[in-house]
């Protein structure tokens, strides 16, 4: 449900503005609607946001270390965001020259050690010159060590590293010409071992100022946040009297009003608090029950609801637990995840309070594939009801379905929802525009239990006939009632046209929404026959030996699984949501487009 909302508006001394402020940022619980930053104003806010970033990236880089539990922490240091800031640069320098030196190592081992200097400096002596060449080993023997000044230097994976000395002449030689290092390879790899030495000594300090101040880092951070969001609201509000008092105004949640009036009764500042106008952008904040407060998440994936509109996470959470268990249709995966998430629950004791409601969804997953798993009996691809075990047979002769009866449960399924969808869009019309706007849904509703009643339940196609008729006359009636405002006749006529026009877009759309809901049953399937697959080949692929038959025959079997579970999860996430957010929201008449309630707090 959508939390109600209260319009707040403030009145403030600017002298007394930031102490105000403080003090309603404390509080926490007010929705402020900031307006537009101007420039002589944005420089507090800009200089906010580059620290924050400043921040924000070393924070992360913190968190990229390894782990050292045996490292003492360094000493405080008032500045130790500058100190980080070195440290980490100097962990970047380090590394690029780590790298440099090892690629130069890399090209100057295949010729050996020698003193680039020393040489060049004797050959300049002789009036000669050397030139350094690759080629294959087969053109070297063939025609260059024939035809050319060149001695062969080394000889690895039939690549010849040769030179060629000359004086004045310039040869044109069928080879790769080679620039070396201008370093001893001795040298070269003395430095490397100091750069080496010398990261490993950065890591330590780096561990060393992550152990003392991470937690630092992360209050800072905080407190930037909260001294950004103050700034942005200080330049942003409306002044009146020649500047001399700050208009504030914002949006509280209804059962947050009496702390607003409690915390300033006694104050200087004037407040009023009245109900929402329909034009105002009204902050939405959904309140949910535990279970239901878990799809909000997948309701924030698509849009929130606008401030008048009903919130319909609580009414496709059911389904969408259900639609998972279907498509993913193997118990024994779904227990795996079941065991998997209260395993990380009972482990994992600092989990954050998103990655808390994430795990919940999860084991809400888990327990659904695990019991739809049952209505065919499969179990990592078998089938628990040929077992001949008692008590699963007893269960099947409950519960199990065919292939036949799981294709028509997806599409009674998607029936249900699909007309659940249209109620909600005629009750959402009704408590925004009223009774008469609801009728064309209503009379559609209609006309589709009719038919569907007369199709399934002949007995009652007589009732059905008429509760038609009178569905056509709400549907082709009051498809807009604003057009009998004008002209009642030529409204009639617009409302008919209209409705024969929206009759083939409901029939066609109808059916092709039906049809999405078999992808219930065919992913499941689908799923349940590469499972069927794995363990063929798990069998089949096994050789027959008493030790390795076992080993290849559980590699074969963990491997396929955990692909064909990755897959099917994801699909089982992906394709509930693709049906709620196309099929469902669209016959409930969703619109969403709300605006997110966000306080301003610490």
């Amino acid at each position: 449900m959508i939390q109600k909302m209260k319009k707040l508006t403030f009145l403030v001394y600017h002298k007394e503005y930031q102490d105000f402020l403080h003090r309603l940022q404390d509080l926490g619980v007010m929705h402020i609607e900031s307006g537009a930053l101007s420039d002589d104003k944005s420089a507090a806010v800009e200089a906010d946001m580059a620290e924050l970033r400043r921040v924000e990236a070393l924070l992360k880089q913190v968190k990229e270390l390894p782990k050292a539990n045996d490292v003492a922490p360094a000493d405080a240091s008032e500045d130790y965001v500058s100190v980080l800031e070195k440290a980490f640069a100097r962990k970047a320098e380090l590394a690029a020259r780590e790298k440099e030196l090892a690629a130069q190592i890399e090209q100057l081992t295949p010729w050996g050690e020698f003193d680039p200097e020393k040489v060049r400096q004797q050959l300049d002596e002789a009036g000669c010159k050397m030139s350094f060449y690759t080629a294959s080993t087969k053109a070297y023997a063939k025609t260059i060590a024939t035809e050319y000044p060149v001695v062969a230097i080394n000889d690895i994976k039939g690549l010849t590293y040769f030179v060629a000395v000359t004086r004045d002449e310039e040869l044109e030689i069928p080879a790769t010409a080679v620039t070396l290092p201008e370093a001893a390879l001795s040298d070269l790899q003395k430095e490397y071992d100091q750069v080496l030495a010398e990261q490993t000594a950065n890591l330590t300090e780096l561990q060393q100022l992550a152990a003392a101040h991470s937690k630092d880092l992360t209050a800072y951070q905080q407190e930037l946040e909260g001294r950004m969001s103050f700034d942005h609201v200080c330049a942003t509000t409306e002044t009146v009297a020649d500047d001399h008092l700050m208009v504030l105004h914002g949006w509280v949640p209804a059962d947050q009003q009496e702390a607003i009036q409690t915390a300033f009764a006694t104050d200087s500042a004037w407040f009023e608090i009245t109900d929402p106008q329909p034009d105002d952008d009204i902050p939405v904040c959904l309140k949910n029950n535990r279970f239901f407060s878990l799809f909000e998440m997948i309701t924030e994936l698509y849009m929130l609801p606008k401030y008048n509109e009903l919130d319909l996470t609580p009414f496709f959470a059911p389904f969408y637990v259900l639609f998972f268990g279907l498509c993913l249709g193997d118990s024994g995966y779904g227990l795996f995840i079941t065991l998997g998430v209260l395993a990380a629950k009972f482990f994992i004791k600092d989990m954050s309070k998103s990655m808390k409601a994430a795990m919940n969804l999860l084991l809400t997953m888990g327990i659904s594939a695990f019991l739809c798993g049952l209505l065919s009996g499969a179990f990592f691809g078998f089938n628990l009801y040929e077992l001949n075990v008692p008590l699963f047979d007893k269960i099947g002769n409950v519960i199990a379905l065919d292939n036949s009866q799981m294709f028509n449960l997806s599409l009674i399924l998607g029936f249900i929802q699909i007309i659940f969808g249209m109620c909600l869009k005629a009750y959402n019309r009704t408590i925004q525009f009223g009774f008469p706007y609801a009728l064309s849904t209503i009379g559609w509703m209609m006309i589709i239990l009719s038919l569907a009643a007369s199709m399934f339940l002949p007995e009652y196609a007589a009732i059905a006939k008429w509760f038609t008729i009178v569905g056509f006359v709400f549907a082709l009636g009051y498809n807009s009632p604003d057009r009998y405002k004008k002209n009642p006749a030529t409204g009639l006529l617009i409302n008919v046209g209209a409705g024969l026009w929206d009759a083939y877009n409901t029939a066609t759309g109808m059916l092709g929404d039906m049809l999405s809901y078999v992808r219930l049953f065919a992913l499941g399937l689908s799923g349940g026959i590469l499972a069927t697959v794995f363990d063929s080949l798990a069998t089949g692929l096994a050789p027959d030996n008493a030790i390795l038959g076992p080993i290849v025959m559980v590699l074969i079997f963990v491997i396929g699984h955990a692909l064909n579970m990755f897959m099917n999860v994801l699909g089982a996430f992906v394709h509930p949501m693709r049906l709620t957010f196309v099929e469902f929201f669209k016959n409930a008449g969703y619109e969403g487009g709300g605006t997110a309630y966000n306080p301003f707090r610490k």
